[in-house]
């Protein structure tokens, strides 16, 4: 305990030290869009390894019930490693939420050469179901195709699966 009192004892700074912790970090304010805290702690204790099932369950509620889709895509492109993003975009789908207007962001993430960030956003994409416009999947199809270094059997199911929407 003394040791906790000493000066220089709790560096700040190293909580932010990506070489040693896991820090996932989301402004309150961003623009026009105000986040409350309580929201940004919900979403981060669904990043906690240890949750439980129950406390998990009650959390993804909170994120339905609060429409928390715009703080999740947040922190989906602010996540700083692959760990935080993959779980994240896992939260995406695990919520319930409609994430149609942010269909394109998930092939674009499905696209990334990590195996769990692409698996995760294949999922986020294809549980959208009502997405049938077809200039957008004309644009899912292609940023599929342009897709250099992503996962080759994620990329061809996900690819499979935005034809088989075309009517």
């Amino acid at each position: 305990m003394k040791e906790l009192l000493d000066d220089g004892a709790l560096d700040p700074k190293k909580f932010f030290d990506k070489d040693n912790y896991n820090t996932l970090t989301i402004a309150l304010n961003n623009g026009k869009e105000q986040y409350k805290e309580k929201d940004i702690d919900v979403l981060i204790g669904l990043l906690d390894p240890e949750i439980t099932r129950e406390d998990k369950e009650t959390k993804l509620a909170i994120v339905k019930d609060n429409k928390l889709h715009h703080l999740i895509i947040k922190a989906v492109v602010e996540a700083e490693n692959d760990e935080d993003r993959a779980k994240l975009l896992c939260i995406c789908w695990e919520s319930g939420l409609d994430f149609m207007e942010h269909f394109l962001f998930f092939i674009e993430q499905a696209c990334d050469p990590d195996f769990q960030v692409a698996l995760e956003a294949y999922t986020a994409a294809e549980n959208i179901e009502n997405v049938r416009d077809e200039e957008i999947l004309t644009r899912a199809i292609l940023m599929i195709e342009d897709c250099k270094s992503g996962q080759k059997q994620i990329l061809e199911d996900l690819k499979s699966n935005i034809l088989s929407r075309r009517i």
